[in-house]
């Protein structure tokens, strides 16, 4: 399972690009339901101690969803006004691993919330960006730790 830091020494672009459309932002992360039915919410990720992070309330279903299964897929939201996707996307997939709230990257976190939180790292086991050319044909960026590379 790759890190943020690990996927963002192998393609520093695509991990750019990415971030610009994270990075201060709330973005959709999937989960799976213990029915085993995706179940789609908003988060709020961040990048510290070489992890990109998200947070659950504590009092959330999804903290028994992951516990049984850990896998998850996040997608970036395109800004309202951009209903043509020229923004882009960054869509990323892998398995969300608990962290503490003493852990660094917790503590690096930004804001603070009246409710308490279960955070967790989010491993890259893929990520895609997706931009659109000028004919509107969709330009695909995909990198995986095994193969190592970046595709278009």
């Amino acid at each position: 399972m790759a890190t943020w830091t690990e996927f963002a020494n192998a393609e520093p672009d695509l991990a750019a690009f990415a971030w610009e459309r994270m990075e201060g932002r709330i973005v959709y992360q999937a989960t799976l339901r213990l029915d085993g039915g995706p179940r789609v919410h908003p988060v709020s990720p961040w990048i510290a101690a070489g992890l990109l992070c998200v947070s659950f309330r504590d009092s959330s279903p999804k903290l028994r969803e992951v516990a049984r299964d850990a896998r998850y897929a996040l997608h970036t939201a395109q800004p309202w006004e951009d209903h043509a996707g020229e923004f882009g996307e960054f869509m990323a997939r892998g398995w969300l691993e608990q962290i503490s709230a003493s852990h660094p990257a917790v503590i690096a976190r930004p804001g603070q919330t009246p409710y308490g939180l279960v955070h967790y790292a989010c491993s890259v086991e893929e990520a895609v960006a997706t931009e659109y050319s000028v004919d509107e044909m969709p330009i695909y960026r995909r990198w995986k730790p095994s193969s190592g590379a970046a595709t278009g």
